[in-house]
Formats: C-alpha cells, sequence, structure tokens
C-alpha cells in the first residue's frame, strides 16, 4: 500500500480566529482566548495537538479493541502538556511540547490482560503520537496576493 494524503484548508476569519476545513464538510474553529488577543471561539491550536492526539488514541483502541474482540463499555483520556511560555515572546526558546502526560481509562468486559495488550498497542498504532514522536520535514510555499 502507498501514502495516503490528509489536507485540510484554513482561513482566517477575524482576529486570530482561523475556521479549518477537511474538504468533506467538517470544520472547526481554532482561536486564542480573549486575554491573548482572540474571540476565545474555539480551542487554541496547542488544544488541538492534545485533542487531536486524545482522538487518534480512543479511536486506536477502539479499533484495537474490535480487532481482538474486546467489548469496550467506554474509554476516557485526559491529556496535558508543557509548553514554555517564553516562546511566543523569544525565538531562543523552544515553542513546542516539553512533554506530554495522558491517563487513559478503558472499561471493557474482558479479562485485564486482553486490556492490558490494548493499552500496550496504542501508541504503536497511532499516527498522531508517532508524529508527535518523530521529527517530521515540514515543506513550506507561499503566495502574496
Amino acid at each position: 500500500m502507498g501514502d495516503k494524503t490528509y489536507k485540510v484548508n484554513s482561513k482566517l476569519k477575524e482576529g486570530l480566529k482561523v475556521e479549518v476545513n477537511d474538504g468533506r464538510g467538517h470544520s472547526i474553529i481554532i482561536d486564542e482566548p480573549e486575554g491573548m488577543g482572540g474571540t476565545d471561539k474555539g480551542m487554541t491550536p496547542v488544544e488541538i495537538t492534545l485533542a487531536s492526539l486524545a482522538g487518534c488514541f480512543s479511536i486506536t483502541a477502539a479499533f484495537l479493541a474490535k480487532k481482538m474482540r474486546v467489548d469496550i463499555n467506554d474509554i476516557e483520556m485526559e491529556v496535558e502538556g508543557d509548553i514554555d511560555e517564553e516562546a511566543m515572546s523569544s525565538v531562543d526558546v523552544d515553542s513546542g511540547f516539553k512533554e506530554i502526560r495522558f491517563n487513559f481509562k478503558i472499561d471493557a468486559d474482558a479479562p485485564e490482560e486482553k486490556v492490558e495488550k490494548i493499552y500496550n498497542s496504542i501508541e504503536d498504532y497511532c499516527p498522531v503520537s508517532d508524529t508527535l514522536k518523530s521529527k517530521i520535514k515540514l515543506k513550506a510555499s507561499h503566495e502574496i496576493k
């Protein structure tokens, strides 16, 4: 199998509010809190990153459970990460997450060792966690209208 390309398009709407569309009819609003100059109409980009990780882990766990014939009753996650507050005002400070922590809660009708096997396999299959753990190439281009 070859590579599958995923694509989104974004447009700055007002202030710092950005609408992002996936081309399939889905959209999200990304914004900053009012104290940061935004309108607080959506999650921040870093919150969206954490949300993507939580969503990917949860979907991956559900997928693996189905594959292993484990009935899942509930999956919950808490995800948090630390970013240096100086990052927005200094190019000398790394602006990425320094650490991301998560607490995964799986309620399943299955022996504990089967649920543990699902939990231990999640990071092997989740493309978002793989991306966050690896260095990837960012290729940019721009237009001036």
